[in-house]
């Protein structure tokens, strides 16, 4: 069941609110609870209900090994150790056979001569979110950072519809304790027309904007996937097409997201912050899939430098030179680790050399990133850039951007690299880009959105935060910096914004009829 399909904003979520807020509003928030929890499982069994027997079978797992962690927080470091890693590595597991299983008897039949396939296996929907979190979860409670919660909380928290399918990866610190707060699972009237908001402004960015560049990019990789060559002007315009489509695709699921949390009072983190305005490639990586950014810095990128760490200094060997951090040093603590970090993020996103290639583009970028910050005198780091190296960084962010999506888009290595071929004005004469004019006009109406216009959370989180103050550090706000650079564009309730809301509800409600799954629900 999609967000942006009639069945669930017609009928799934109203009776859902309808259900579960009713029942909490007479005191019965056990019952809401559980009635949240089968409502969770219902949109997940709408795709596939083989896969709720694997959504049942991880919660209790993990609750059962995450609970025996925090019971034993003050026992014996090894036998915890053990049951952590055991734990992680049943997770890691089920991710792997489900995504990766086909990909590496290929692979294994191509290196010894002899085709090997396996039966298809259909990937469940959000198995490397519904993983990752539970991993995360492991891990706290590994290091004692959870109290004891109930099964039915763990349920709930772990299976909550707005973020089931594609995240975000939500820490059990940002969910518990809002469901132990008496306004959690109860109508809000400062909430709802806020939740709505984020809701309809997602739907539009979904239906009416992603999904109007879909038919052109198709068409596009599928040329290069049969090996035509395509020309400088249809290159550059396929890849702009793709980085905008998934912009406003993965935009709308996180605005969408945050708007069903709210409507049952739960705030959810926030996961995508205009990334195409980011300065640089660190700054990208703060703006774009958040939480990812956050679990992949928390569990493998920080582990691995404070690893690297230690072993330097058990062989005393210095880590900064005079004025900057040793070439051998940032080789080992910067480079090395976040190259392998990158590689891990490029292997999650998909079974297929050309997503490793994508993330370790990225890779590169980021260590360049921190070359650079390594290089500059301390001095240089307390100047207020200009306006004009603003704008530079940012446009050489966007392009380098832009050149690396190929690789997540494409079929293969080969299809991405005739794209890059494209781009570099290898592939014979500019063409004139498939679509012509209105093609043209959607990619600068696009550009013009997210290079100029505030996002969504610009402009609603003032009001969100007055309306849920207490709760605004649970969602990991507090860590971002909202300043729109249009101030005087800010959502309030008033007839001229719900005329315009309204406007944009009918317009995106009218084009759900052919709408199309969200790009990550196939990670």
């Amino acid at each position: 069941m999609v967000f942006t399909s009639y069945e669930f904003a017609l009928v799934f979520l109203p009776l859902t609110l309808f259900v579960v807020l009713g029942v909490s509003s007479l005191g019965q928030r056990t019952a809401a609870k559980l009635l949240l929890f089968a409502a969770s499982v219902v949109f997940y069994a709408w795709w596939n209900p083989r896969y709720v027997a694997l959504l049942l079978a991880l919660i209790t797992f993990n609750y059962v090994v995450g609970t025996w962690l925090i019971d034993t927080r003050n026992g014996p470091h090894t036998p915890r150790k053990y049951a952590l890693v055991f734990g992680v590595v049943v997770n890691l597991a089920a991710l792997a056979y489900f995504k990766y299983a086909n990909f590496f008897v290929v692979e294994i039949g191509k290196a010894f001569g002899h085709p090997l396939h396996l039966a298809p296996i259909l990937l469940p929907l959000g198995i490397s979110f519904m993983v990752f979190q539970k991993i995360a979860f492991l891990v706290d409670a590994f290091g004692g950072g959870i109290k004891r919660l109930s099964l039915l909380d763990y349920a709930v928290f772990v299976s909550f519809f707005p973020q089931l399918i594609a995240g975000p990866i939500v820490h059990h610190r940002e969910v518990i304790p809002q469901l132990e707060q008496p306004s959690a699972l109860r109508y809000s009237a400062r909430l709802t027309p806020i939740a709505i908001s984020f809701f309809v402004i997602g739907a539009f960015k979904k239906v009416v904007i992603a999904d109007a560049f879909s038919p052109y990019v198709g068409s596009l990789f599928e040329k290069a996937s049969g090996g035509a060559h395509l020309g400088l002007i249809d290159a550059w315009s396929g890849a702009l097409a793709y980085t905008l489509q998934v912009y406003f695709d993965f935009s709308g699921y996180s605005d969408i997201a945050i708007g069903l949390g709210l409507l049952f009072g739960i705030r959810l983190p926030i996961n995508f912050n205009s990334p195409l305005k980011a300065t640089g490639p660190i700054d990208y990586w703060n703006r774009w899939h958040i939480t990812l950014t956050r679990f992949l810095m928390a569990y493998i990128y920080t582990p691995l430098v404070m690893r690297a760490t230690r072993r330097r200094l058990a062989r005393r060997k210095p880590t900064h030179g005079e004025s900057a951090m040793r070439i051998d040093a940032f080789i080992m603590l910067i480079a090395v680790p976040t190259t392998i970090t990158m590689f891990l993020a490029g292997v999650w996103h998909g079974a297929g050399y050309q997503f490793i290639v994508f993330g370790l583009i990225h890779g590169a970028y980021l260590v360049a990133n921190q070359a650079w910050r390594n290089l500059r005198a301390p001095s240089d780091d307390d100047d207020e850039p200009t306006v004009g190296t603003t704008a530079l960084c940012r446009f050489a962010m966007f392009v380098g951007a832009v050149a690396a999506v190929p690789f997540f888009r494409a079929d293969s290595v080969a299809t991405a690299l005739q794209f890059i071929r494209g781009m570099a004005g290898l592939g014979g004469s500019a063409t004139k880009a498939l679509g012509g004019a209105p093609f043209a006009a959607l990619i600068l109406a696009g550009l013009f959105i997210v290079q100029v216009l505030p996002n969504t959370y610009e402009l609603l989180h003032d009001r969100l935060d007055r309306a849920m103050p207490a709760l605004a550090r649970h969602a990991g706000t507090t860590d971002v910096r909202w300043q729109s650079s249009w101030p005087r564009i800010v959502w309030r309730p008033s007839v001229a914004w719900a005329i315009v809301l309204g406007l944009v509800a009918w317009y995106a409600l009218m084009s759900m009829a052919k709408t199309t799954e969200f790009l990550y629900f196939q990670f």
